[in-house]
């Protein structure tokens, strides 16, 4: 569990972080790639957020962010079709560099908007 700044205890989430390098002027064609993938993960059990982000200073480089209500949500994420044909299947062939880490959430703070 984790504690947030308005001291609310809620349950920990896993966050997978992806890097992926692409060889110049791929990166559009990668994100489109990466489309319906990024569809189907959203709707899948378990799966509380995905972004993908672009680093300012990297043009070439796309980078994921998702986050999971358990390890056992991600487990079987890693096993769905759309994981295995699009990510492992086309993007990962396609990618110069793809690096991935599983990271345990240690603390998570969101600024609430005015009303």
């Amino acid at each position: 569990m984790v504690r947030t700044k308005r001291d609310e205890v809620r349950e920990m989430t896993v966050t997978t972080l992806a890097t992926y390098e692409c060889a110049p002027g791929d990166r559009n064609e990668v994100l489109e790639i990466l489309e319906p993938a990024r569809i189907a993960t959203i709707s899948e059990p378990g799966c509380e957020y995905f972004l993908i982000l672009q680093p300012q200073e990297s043009p070439d480089q796309i980078v994921l962010i998702e986050g999971w209500r358990s390890p056992e949500h991600l487990a079987a994420h890693r096993e769905t079709a759309h994981f295995q044909e699009i990510i492992l299947g086309q993007i990962a062939n396609r990618v110069a560099k793809r690096s991935v880490s599983i990271c345990d959430e240690v603390a998570m703070t969101f600024k609430q908007a005015a009303l």
